[in-house]
C-alpha cells in the first residue's frame, strides 16, 4: 500500500476544488479531504443554498462521509482549501467540535503563518477548552 503523505493529501484537496469550483457567487468554495486512522480517504465539498445560514461545511459532510462508511472511525488527519488558485484554510470553531469529537488526537492541516503553504496542527491546540457534556 502506498503511504499517503501531507502533501498528498492537500493535492487531493485542491484537485477536487479546482475540479468542481463555481464562479464567484456560486455554492462550492470549500472542499475538505479527511484520511481515517485505518488509512480510508474521504473527500467532501461544502453544500450551501442562498441562505448561507444553513450551508454546512466540507470538513463536516467529509467526516459524515467516513462516519458512514467505517463504524468506529478515527481521523488521522484533516485539510480543506478554497478557491481557485486553491489555498489551505483553517476549519471553522463548528468542524474543530466535530474534528474533535471524531479524532481527538487528529493531525489538522493549516494554513503557515505567512500564508504561503502549510503546517501541520494538533486539535486539541485549536480547541483547548473543547465543551465536554455533562455525565452522571
Amino acid at each position: 500500500m502506498t503511504k499517503i503523505t501531507t502533501q498528498n493529501l492537500v493535492d487531493m484537496a485542491k484537485d477536487l476544488m479546482e475540479a468542481r469550483y463555481q464562479k464567484a457567487g456560486h455554492h462550492s468554495v470549500v472542499s475538505a479531504v479527511v484520511l481515517t486512522k485505518s488509512g480510508h480517504i474521504y473527500q467532501a465539498l461544502n453544500t450551501g443554498t442562498t441562505q448561507p445560514s444553513v450551508a454546512t461545511c466540507a470538513e463536516i459532510i467529509a467526516i459524515g462521509m467516513a462516519n458512514t462508511a467505517e463504524i468506529g472511525m478515527q481521523i488521522d488527519t484533516i485539510v480543506a482549501v478554497r478557491d481557485v488558485p486553491s489555498y489551505v484554510v483553517a476549519p471553522c470553531g463548528k468542524c474543530r467540535e466535530y474534528i474533535s469529537d471524531y479524532g481527538p488526537n487528529a493531525k489538522v492541516i493549516l494554513p503557515a503563518k505567512n500564508k504561503r503553504g502549510w503546517t501541520i496542527g494538533k486539535i486539541a491546540d485549536l480547541l483547548p477548552c473543547k465543551y465536554e457534556k455533562k455525565t452522571k
